[in-house]
């Protein structure tokens, strides 16, 4: 069974790398109390991500997504939703179905501007109350493969009873982007 299933994930990868030639981000950064990486396939069409961050002192979040990429000009958008589960060490852990996208602007041959933002009202969460992510930067593409990112990264995790909201990242953050 293990055999069947490795083998069914090994192909489905395969096939959508195949499809998004060239359009594969691997990223890692990190803020002043945060530590985040991030994984994209997308390059027009059906694009999957996956995410993780983790707050030392908080807890952390992990997230697959499904979207639609649209090319608008030279920009790519793209809109979907993704699935979050949080842990976070004050309280119990939970899910939520965010839905919301991401924007890539490309400006000249070695910036990019980046932003997105994702919303899960508490009637899309189990154990939480309300998710929100918001993002924005610009990547400077060192060489083709290799680039470097400055930004502002914004998670916040609401209670789902009477305790504050947690805000597992609310700053600039540096990181490193591996594109292929």
């Amino acid at each position: 069974m293990m055999k069947k299933t490795y083998s069914a994930v090994m192909a489905a990868v395969l096939s959508l790398s195949a499809l998004a030639a060239s359009a594969m981000d691997l990223s890692a950064s990190a803020g002043s109390d945060f530590v985040a990486a991030n994984g994209a396939l997308n390059a027009g069409g059906i694009g999957l991500t996956a995410d993780w961050l983790y707050n030392d002192d908080l807890g952390y979040t992990a997230g697959l997504g499904l979207g639609l990429g649209v090319p608008l000009g030279s920009a790519l958008v793209t809109l979907g939703g993704k699935a979050m589960y949080v842990d976070l060490d004050d309280r119990d852990n939970g899910g939520a179905l965010a839905v919301g996208g991401t924007v890539q602007w490309p400006l000249g041959e070695h910036f990019k501007l980046l932003g997105g933002a994702w919303y899960a009202p508490e009637s899309l969460a189990s154990g939480i109350g309300a998710y929100t992510e918001a993002s924005a930067g610009v990547r400077f593409n060192l060489t083709r493969l290799v680039g470097a990112e400055l930004g502002y990264k914004y998670v916040k995790v609401e209670s789902d009873d009477d305790r504050p909201a947690t805000e597992l990242a609310n700053g600039v953050y540096g990181g490193v982007t591996f594109s292929f």
